[in-house]
């Protein structure tokens, strides 16, 4: 018997998850112990990836979601990217003070969340965002 179900497959986001969990304590791991750090820098940023484009594909299979494009998705997807490099190249530049030779690496990912971060908003429809805040602002409240 096959299940049908709306969304993207729970599995996706459950190797996702545990994939990006079980490296941030890898990670903390290898930076108490002394140990190279970038198989759990690697394996995190794997992570991120099968979530974000977890939620990306769930995104768009959803017909309750107000994005309903793959360029919305995509967009969404970027965004999404950016906030976890941003968050992510800081704990790297930061713990690079405790002894790790990957302080360049929590640069570059700075330098790809500005990027991403453009490309995402560029791409996300924001028409959609803007239509929902207008129709906000016309209720009760403006009397």
């Amino acid at each position: 018997m096959t299940e049908s179900t709306d969304g993207a497959s729970p599995w996706l986001f459950l190797f996702g998850l545990v994939l990006f969990l079980g490296t941030a304590v890898l990670f903390v791991i290898d930076l108490v112990r002394g140990g190279d750090v970038f198989r759990a820098i690697l394996g995190n940023a794997v992570g991120a990836v099968v979530l974000i484009g977890w939620a990306a594909l769930d995104t768009v299979r959803d017909p309750e979601s107000t994005v309903t494009s793959v360029g919305g998705a995509t967009g969404t997807a970027l965004l999404l990217y950016a906030l976890y490099l941003a968050g992510t190249g800081a704990i790297i530049a930061a713990t690079a003070l405790l002894g790790h030779d990957y302080f360049t690496v929590g640069l570059l990912y700075a330098v790809l969340a500005a990027v991403a971060a453009g490309l995402g908003y560029s791409i996300f429809p924001t028409g959609t965002v803007a239509d929902s805040e207008e129709s906000e602002t016309e209720g009760p409240a403006s009397e």
